[in-house]
């Protein structure tokens, strides 16, 4: 581990979706409730950097964040109308922590909700003039939803 290792942020970003049934106000509590205890655990295993999701159901959007370990979760827009699909994403950025432990974390308190995610591995760096073969540098990743 170099010197700055700490200070190189893990990112892991997924895609939510699933069928609920629930009036607005439930629908944005699930869902704020998941960020909260998503980022509590991060927080035990390395520094929250910022933990974002935007949800959507028809034209209604649920767009929240948190970037403290207490799992304090501020919205932007919250849904209004009942809630029965829902697509989103969320992006978990946590220094000095391991991809596969941010993974887990965000699979376990999904299934939790009944919503499925998607976590998507990075793809490596993919700039062409960057030749380490281990390259940590998040200006080089692009994540990619198929």
């Amino acid at each position: 581990m170099t010197s700055d290792q700490e200070f190189i942020p893990t990112v892991a970003a997924c895609r939510l979706y699933g069928a609920v049934d629930l009036p607005a106000a439930e629908a944005n509590n699930l869902l704020k409730g998941l960020l909260s205890r998503i980022s509590v655990r991060c927080g035990r295993i390395g520094v929250i950097g910022h933990n974002k999701a935007n949800f959507r159901c028809g034209d209604d959007l649920l767009s929240i964040s948190c970037t403290t370990e207490d799992g304090n979760v501020r919205s932007k827009t919250e849904f209004t109308d009942r809630v029965c699909d829902v697509e989103g994403v969320m992006d978990v950025i946590v220094y000095s922590a391991d991809f596969h432990d941010l993974k887990h974390i965000i699979e376990d308190e999904t299934s939790e909700t009944g919503l499925r995610a998607e976590v998507k591995e990075p793809e490596g760096c993919h700039d062409p003039d960057c030749h380490d073969p281990d390259c940590h540098d998040p200006r080089h990743r692009l994540v990619r939803f198929d």
